[in-house]
């Protein structure tokens, strides 16, 4: 009887550390559909199978080669769809049950041009917001606008107004314009 209850005190653990996880990803800065770009540095594993492992940072043409399967495009999509494509070639006279998962290991940079000190290309952390990122950009410039920022983001560059408290996004380019006083 003890170890009955040990064990389902050890599931309940278990499955609150897992619904706390999921949590805190879901209010991190990526969007849980994040599609793969230019600079991310992906991880594509095939559960069982150490031959098909591949990490790999994604160049301009967006093709990563997987072993069995050759190359694949990747740029614009998710994760998810990913593994979808990957186990049904896997699946098509490969293997049996392949179980495929594709992950982010690290996110292409952000950008910050403009008046701030120091413009350029930095490493994309969670949970960024504009105004830490204008203090990685080395602060803004005497004549810099103190609100009139603007983020160029996704693969369209969609422009829009932003505030210190916006999320900063894996290849965001962030402007920042000098005021006219």
């Amino acid at each position: 009887m003890a170890i009955r209850i040990l064990i389902l005190s050890l599931l309940m653990l278990m499955l609150m550390l897992i619904a706390d996880s999921k949590a805190s990803f879901a209010q991190s800065s990526v969007p849980i559909e994040y599609a793969i770009g230019t600079g991310d540095v992906i991880v594509i594993d095939v559960y069982n199978e150490k031959d098909l492992f591949v990490r790999t940072m994604v160049n301009a043409k967006g093709i990563v080669k997987i072993p069995m399967i050759g190359g694949i495009q990747v740029l614009g999509r998710t994760p998810t769809e990913l593994e979808q494509t990957i186990e049904a070639a896997l699946f098509d006279g490969y293997l049996v049950n392949p179980d495929v998962s594709v992950m982010v290991e690290k996110y292409r940079p952000f950008y910050i041009k403009g008046a701030v000190n120091s413009p350029g290309a930095y490493e994309f952390r969670l949970n960024l917001t504009l105004e830490q990122a204008i203090a990685i950009g080395g602060g803004l410039r005497d004549r810099a606008s103190k609100s009139d920022w603007i983020i160029l983001r996704g693969t369209t560059q969609t422009k829009m107004n932003a505030s210190k408290d916006t999320l900063v996004y894996p290849g965001d380019v962030i402007q920042i314009d000098e005021s006219i006083f």
